[in-house]
């Protein structure tokens, strides 16, 4: 089966990227408006794309009516934003945060999670996560409706027992989530874990 990208309908394209190429990581980023109320919202398309200095990217869709989401609206006012890594443990406080709440609502009160100060920017990171990179806007690019966001990591947060002296990382902690295709999400266990 082959599917020609200019004779394809949208859905369908939507269905394909978002179903075959899996499983994705979940950046839970968060930030603060110029107004000082916190957001948070996951996104999975998501991924490192430097190691030194470490640089992230996500890309964000606009709201249905062409405005920009939160997220980017407070990452381009502010120009600084954390990605916290979506865990097993947190799964369903992630759940609440990707409903659509409007701007002035809280959404670390909405999905019970506690704001934590960072070290070197104003936007907070989820106290609970076992993992947050605290990011300052490196660039900031239109690709079609999507907005491209590359943010370069000042400070990485990792939870005591996580990673051992040399940087390697304790799977059977962590346990990260990964997101699939449709409503479906993945999970981490050290017994599907292939080593080589």
């Amino acid at each position: 089966m082959e599917f020609v990208v200019g004779k394809t309908d949208g859905d369908t394209l939507f269905r394909l990227v978002l179903g075959l190429i899996v499983p994705r990581p979940i950046g839970w980023v968060s930030t603060v408006s110029k107004e000082g109320v916190r957001n948070i919202a996951p996104f999975s398309f998501f991924n490192a794309v430097n190691d030194e200095p470490p640089v992230l990217m996500i890309s964000v869709s606009d709201r249905d009516d062409g405005t920009p989401k939160d997220t980017v609206k407070n990452i381009l006012d502010t120009g600084e934003f954390v990605v916290n890594m979506v865990t097993e443990d947190l799964f369903e406080n992630m759940l609440t945060t990707s409903e659509g709440f409007p701007p002035e609502v809280d959404e670390f009160e909405m999905a019970g999670l506690t704001p934590e100060d960072s070290i070197l920017i104003k936007a907070p990171r989820i106290k609970e996560a076992k993992v947050s990179f605290e990011c300052r806007l490196f660039r900031h690019e239109k690709v079609y409706d999507m907005h491209l966001i590359l943010g370069e990591v000042v400070l990485i947060k990792v939870q005591d027992g996580l990673v051992d002296e040399e940087g390697r990382v304790n799977y059977s902690f962590y346990r990260p989530i990964g997101r699939l295709g449709g409503a479906y999400y993945l999970k981490l266990h050290p017994e599907c874990i292939i080593r080589i």
